[in-house]
């Protein structure tokens, strides 16, 4: 029996070092792969200066990869429908600001009731990037910022670094 122990033990061993030997190969190509890959991403803080079109409003805004969706803060709320249209009038910078409704969303909150959140489409710039994204409208009156970029908008872009602040400028200069 003294044997056979030795001769599965080795085998055994054998077996393992070619696993690790294929292993070892596999890992180089795919951290080869990585470095590639995150050459165009754009590093960026917790928090950065964002452009909101049209109107050219300059925000801080909090990065936040465990949220889905960007949201922006939108004071005074109001829904109307015109002609089977919804539509959402609410307070930007002091200024009114009428877009059309895409659809609504149920938000799930931690210790409380989901909330209905209306969702618009907004042109941001964020550095050197600029796209029309899908937003939540809120209040985030009680929040520091005014806008949270949410993964939405950071995806396939952006690396984030938690330890910096405001790396970026934006690309496009606001209009007065």
């Amino acid at each position: 029996m003294g044997i056979n122990f030795k001769i599965l033990f080795t085998l055994a061993l054998l077996f393992n070092l070619s696993n690790l030997y294929a292993a070892g190969k596999a890992a180089q190509y795919v951290d080869e792969d990585n470095v590639n890959n995150n050459k165009s991403k754009q590093i960026i803080g917790k928090t950065e200066p964002v452009i909101i079109y049209p109107g050219n409003v300059l925000l801080e805004a909090r990065i936040d990869t465990g949220a889905n969706t960007t949201s922006l803060d939108a004071q005074n709320l109001q829904i109307i429908n015109e002609d089977g249209v919804d539509w959402a009038i609410f307070s930007l910078n002091g200024e009114l600001v009428k877009h059309k409704i895409i659809k609504f969303v149920r938000i799930k909150q931690h210790g409380s009731e989901s909330l209905r959140r209306p969702v618009i489409k907004l042109k941001v710039t964020l550095g050197d990037i600029t796209q029309v994204v899908k937003v939540t409208l809120t209040n985030r009156s009680n929040f520091k910022y005014r806008m949270l970029i949410g993964i939405n908008f950071l995806y396939d872009h952006f690396v984030v670094d938690v330890s910096q602040n405001d790396i970026t400028k934006p690309s496009k200069e606001v209009q007065p």
